[in-house]
């Protein structure tokens, strides 16, 4: 049958036109897209931007003590 060594012929010259169709599109990338990604995004990495605003350190800090509290109330003995 000679079905299969033409199928085996066509994957083989589809196999070589993807692969040269991915670096194309891969080049593409580095050289277009990538350089247009980075103008269109600046970083400024002198300025870091605050994590969460003051009032939440300080929420935070109430809610650790009164967990810290709550669990040192009830390790403690009852009273009698």
């Amino acid at each position: 049958m000679d079905v299969l060594p033409k199928n085996q012929i066509d994957f083989i010259t589809n196999h070589d036109a993807n692969q040269r169709k991915r670096e194309a599109l891969e080049n593409a990338h580095g050289n277009f897209v990538e350089p247009y990604i980075n103008a269109m995004i600046p970083v400024n990495s002198e300025l870091l931007p605050r994590i969460a605003p003051p009032g939440f350190y300080f929420v935070s800090a109430w809610l650790v003590l009164i967990l810290i509290y709550c669990g040192w109330m009830r390790s403690k003995p009852p009273i009698k």
